[in-house]
């Protein structure tokens, strides 16, 4: 079995960190979206 511990881990912290990206540029138009 090939499985390459840490390629899966920085594709999990690359997903992860563009998650964060992603929800801290969502959340300061939240306001605007629902007013």
């Amino acid at each position: 079995m090939t499985f390459n511990f840490d390629r899966v881990f920085a594709a999990a912290f690359a997903i992860a960190l563009s998650a964060v990206a992603m929800a801290t540029a969502i959340v300061p138009a939240t306001p605007t979206l629902i007013a």
